[in-house]
């Protein structure tokens, strides 16, 4: 570069001016311009020729200023006097760097590239299918304005730039509030195209509100500064579209790129229309309403009275004559008893009522009686409703105390609209990307002092009461949202219901809302938002939560929040008309909000707004009162006393608690002991599609929680986000929660982590910009279930049903489908219009006999878990999902006998397990006898037995009989019956003491056989009597 350098300088000076036809030239035929950089940062300042004109008198080149130099703002470098310059008035400069603010179409270094997101084909059973990316969606300049209009697919917008010294990009941008499907990083890479991982990851800790000078904020506007190093440099805005979550219809607002860092500024830019400029300036200021201004203007210019200008305009226009719809009725606040509506213009007043052919303001309408107040209200002295005192209530007329035994249902019921009822502010605010005081707010090295320019909404109020009804103000000003806040800064609570646990959560309040909305086109949208902030000490920014949204022309319906936490809240209901995006608004579009419910407001013990009615307090046993019914009891509605809800049943937490009806029976195959929750403790019986009856033990399942990881989708750079599941069968609830540091994500980084709570939930994880590639942010988390409905064998619930295609059966025929119970869960409301009956999740549990271990998986059909975006399916494949065997629904078989020991094995019919002690394989001592001998020998042995105790029996029983054969005898005769034989042989001698004779009577004991028999002569009954006694 350096020699290349020299060359040029050396054929400029030293070849013969003869060579070439040469005139004498002026500094209007030549320029001055600065050769390339060296390797050491300098240059040459050289004359060329304009239009191919050759001089002979060119100055001679030299030595340029060092290529990192740079302008302060506000200046420009003149090369003439290699000095910087102030700009003209009507002009700025930021110095050393270009700002991109006019788009009419892309400027010159942009790219723009829509990826398609198709899921990764090697989760699906199916061929993938390229989806052709919307040619007006994405990033695109649309009338003047860089936006990014939601898209399926991945969205990238790409600037180069090649950086003379460390410089920066600083970009003013705004996120639609419903922004949690979208996800926007911002992805620096150098030459090498490698990123700047360590460089993002420390711009993004800056932005942690340390340094506030790097972050400036106004509403919903935000405006980012990111550090560059020298050299190329490509610069990608990336976007991508959450699957399966809502997204907002409203795009993204790019306002204006600055790029700081590059060579020299030459001259400065001309301030656009509508726009002017001091001296020196490094802004240009919008102009205000009523004011114009023409391309690269000093001043803004007044419009003639007769004629009007928006802001930013760049010429002014006639005043129409005003006409009917320019004046709207409003309600006079009540005196002494009666009312009036008078009429204003509709701001901002443009029309002229002085013409021949305008309308005038019409006149008052005649007074006439107020109306009653809203429940919980009465009129004070100066006829203004208000609330009623503590421990009153009333029905919009006088305020009574509540009864012995009651206490105060506090709350707002809003019915009747004559003015603006307390705790409802309005306000509107610009969503137009040209009104943010980012614009126009001194930048740290300007030289001039730039004034604020008050950009406020200014159309009086946004809502309007009109006695039935609250009304969106008509109003022609464009690119603005109404809002209607509603703050209860009390708080809510119940008196009557049960103190809330950790795997409890009670509904402390309801919110209703009827409205309806009245639209050109389905691109007007009313939304329901929470502010998250609200009761944050210390909190100045808002971090709002979307909670519903309705698009195009909505008859009159209703919408309920439940409330389940205590702490101050904030509500917001904002009405966008239809092209409000494009700052086409049509004006005719409107929104009506008829009626607004709040129950259960204010703090323990505390008041908070009006109580219309009393309640009945419950009875204790210890004779308390107004002391709440544990969880999972009813108040009896006769005795007042809290009972415990019926074996099966569970108590409805929004119901009022009153009466058995507050208690809902359990879905199928679930039981309840304690009135809370449903769940499945033990065995269960459920019917078969062939009506036969199975026994399923869900018990291995209370108290687990399984993640699942969904299907990878892969942008063109490389990176994959996928979504993230958590499921719980049976309580307790798990909690999903964001993961994310702030330096992690753009736009999301705003907002306050959002998390979710209930039996199952899905995150989208993200890939992050920091140098550990397999850490992931998980953020928009979406419930998927809360309670577990029932569990059946039925693959249809509700209006919900899977196809043979989601289970999986296509290549199953009837009799070898498998065995499958199905875990139904409650449909959970969500904010999306293309499931009305919410998002429903469904864990079918497949059963495997062979597999042990728990595997979750989502359907290879519906590789991200849902097919249509609101029924979610999960198939869990175990053998703890099979039915249980009963006593005769297995076999069992001896094994071989190995070392003396020998293996039983009970085998189970299919589709069914063993448990308990028949499961478990069992060894025995080996036998050389075979059963049937065992068995033969044990029958030998028995009867032996047997005939041995009948024999003895049978000796026994003989020798009974014999004698009482002989008693039998002697009783009859009187004489024993003869002797056969001698009582001794002839051998034997004959001992006296020996001898016995036989007498009548009964035989006595003898003492010994060697002593005599004494006398019994004197009993006649003795059996024995002596020889010797005889005489």
């Amino acid at each position: 570069m350096y020699w290349s350098n020299i060359l040029l300088i050396f054929l400029i000076t030293i070849i013969p001016q003869s060579a070439f036809q040469q005139q004498i030239c002026t500094d209007q035929d030549y320029e001055f311009t600065y050769t390339n950089c060296d390797e050491h940062g300098e240059r040459w300042r050289v004359a060329v020729p304009r239009d191919g004109v050759q001089c002979a008198n060119l100055p001679t080149p030299k030595r340029g200023l060092n290529c990192s130099f740079s302008c302060e703002p506000g200046h420009y470098l003149d090369l003439d006097s290699q000095h910087c310059r102030p700009c003209n008035p009507g002009y700025f400069s930021l110095g050393g760097g270009i700002r991109y603010e006019e788009f009419v179409t892309l400027p010159s270094g942009f790219s723009v590239d829509n990826m398609d997101s198709t899921q990764d084909t090697q989760y699906s059973s199916q061929q993938s299918r390229m989806v052709e990316c919307p040619k007006e969606a994405g990033w695109v300049v649309k009338d003047g304005e860089l936006i990014y209009i939601p898209t399926p697919c991945v969205s990238r917008l790409s600037f180069s730039a090649n950086l003379v010294r460390p410089g920066s990009v600083e970009f003013t941008y705004r996120m639609p509030r419903n922004n949690r499907a979208l996800s926007m990083q911002v992805d620096i890479r150098n030459e090498q195209c490698q990123s700047y991982n360590d460089l993002a990851r420390s711009m993004f800790q800056k932005y942690a509100k340390k340094e506030k000078d790097e972050e400036e904020r106004n509403g919903d506007w935000r405006k980012r500064r990111i550090e560059l190093k020298s050299g190329p440099n490509v610069i990608s805005w990336i976007i991508q579209n959450n699957l399966g979550y809502q997204a907002s219809n409203q795009p993204i607002h790019i306002d204006r790129i600055d790029v700081l860092g590059l060579a020299f500024t030459r001259q400065c830019t001309a301030c656009p229309p509508g726009t002017s400029s001091i001296g020196a300036s490094a802004e240009c200021i919008p102009c205000n309403p009523g004011y114009f201004s023409s391309k690269g203007s000093a001043q803004c210019g007044r419009c003639p009275e007769s004629q009007y200008s928006g802001f930013k305009s760049e010429k002014c226009i006639d005043r129409p004559p005003c006409r009917v719809s320019d004046y709207y009725p409003v309600r006079e606040p009540c005196t002494n008893g009666s009312s009036r509506a008078v009429y204003k213009k509709v701001l901002p007043s443009i029309c002229r009522d002085d013409l021949d052919s305008a309308t005038k303001l019409p006149p008052p309408t005649p007074w006439k009686p107020c109306p009653k107040c809203n429940p919980g209200m009465e009129k004070n002295k100066l006829g203004v409703c208000e609330f009623c005192k503590k421990d009153y209530f009333s029905d919009g007329n006088s305020c009574a105390r509540c009864p012995v035994d009651t206490v105060p249902n506090y709350g707002l019921q809003y019915q009747n609209w004559e003015v603006m009822p307390p705790k409802l502010t309005t306000r509107c605010e610009y969503i137009s990307e040209g009104l943010s005081l980012l614009n126009f707010k001194l930048q740290p090295k300007s030289t001039s002092l730039l004034p604020d320019v008050s950009t406020t909404c200014n159309i009086g109020d946004a809502w309007l009461p009109s006695g039935d009804s609250l009304i969106s103000a008509p109003s022609l000003e464009l690119g603005i949202a109404f809002e209607l806040i509603l703050s209860i800064d009390e708080g809510f609570w119940n008196p009557l219901a049960p103190k809330p646990s950790k795997t409890m959560k009670v509904p402390v309040a309801q919110i209703t809302v009827v409205f309806e909305t009245s639209c050109a086109d389905e691109s007007c949208a009313l939304y329901f938002i929470e502010d998250m902030s609200a009761g944050t000490k210390g909190a100045r920014e808002s971090f709002y939560h979307f909670l519903a949204a309705f698009n195009g022309t909505n008859s009159k319906r209703v919408w309920s929040h439940t409330v389940i936490k205590n702490t101050p809240a904030r509500f917001m209901l904002a009405f966008l008309r239809s092209g409000v995006s494009s700052g086409e608004d049509r004006i005719t579009d409107e929104a009506r909000v008829y009626a607004i419910n709040v129950t259960n407001v204010g703090h323990r013990g505390g008041q908070g707004g009006g109580a219309s009615q009393c309640l009945t307090c419950p009875h204790t046993a210890g004779g308390e009162t107004c002391v709440p019914c544990p969880a999972g009891n009813y108040m009896h509605q006769v005795t007042k006393l809290c009972v415990s809800c019926p074996v099966n049943t569970i108590v409805n937490a929004s119901s009022s608690r009153v009466g058995v009806e507050s208690c809902i029976p359990c879905g199928q195959g679930l039981t309840s002991n304690d009135g809370v929750s449903c769940t499945s403790q033990g065995k269960i019986q459920l019917k078969g599609m062939s009506n036969e009856s199975f026994t399923y033990d869900f018990s291995p399942f209370v108290g687990r929680s399984w993640n699942i990881s969904g299907v990878r989708v892969f942008s063109r750079e490389g990176s994959a986000y996928f979504h993230f599941f958590t499921i719980s069968l049976f309580p307790p609830n798990i909690k999903c929660q964001e993961q994310f540091d702030n330096f992690d994500m753009i736009g999301i980084m705003d907002q306050e982590k959002e998390n979710v709570e209930g039996l199952a939930c899905r995150m989208t994880a993200l890939p992050t910009p920091t140098s550990n590639h397999s850490k992931n942010a998980y953020v928009t988390p979406l419930l998927m279930a809360t309670r577990l409905d029932s569990i059946s064998t039925s693959r249809k619930h509700g209006n919900a049903s899977l196809t043979d295609e989601v289970l999986e059966y296509d290549s199953h025929d009837n009799t070898s489908r498998p065995l499958d119970v199905f875990f139904w869960f409650d449909p959970v409301p969500t904010i999306s219009q293309a499931c009305p009956n919410g998002n429903q999740l469904v864990v079918v549990g497949r059963c495997l006999p062979t597999k042990k271990q728990i595997e979750m998986r989502l359907p290879h059909s519906c590789p991200d878990g849902t097919c249509d975006g609101c029924l979610f399916v999960v198939i869990m494949e175990t053998a703890e999902a099979c039915p249980v065997c009963e006593s005769n629904d297995y076999e069992t078989i001896n094994g071989e006998c190995k070392n003396g020991k020998q293996t039983i094995h009970s085998i189970p019919k299919k589709h069914c397990v063993i448990t308990g002690a028949a499961s478990q394989t069992k060894e025995v001592a080996c036998s050389v006898f075979s059963a049937t001998q065992r068995a033969f020998l044990t029958i030998l042995v028995i009867s032996m037995i047997a005939l041995s105790i009948a024999f003895i029996c049978i000796c026994r029983r003989n020798r009974r009989l014999e004698y009482k054969y002989t008693r039998l005898i002697e009783s009859h005769t009187g004489e024993l019956p003869a002797v056969e034989t001698c009582g001794l042989d002839e051998d034997d001698e004959d001992e006296d003491e020996d001898r016995v004779i036989f007498s009548k009577g009964r035989r006595s004991q003898p003492t010994n056989s060697r002593t005599t028999l004494r006398d019994h002569r004197e009993n006649d009954n003795a059996a024995f009597i002596s020889l010797d006694s005889e005489d």
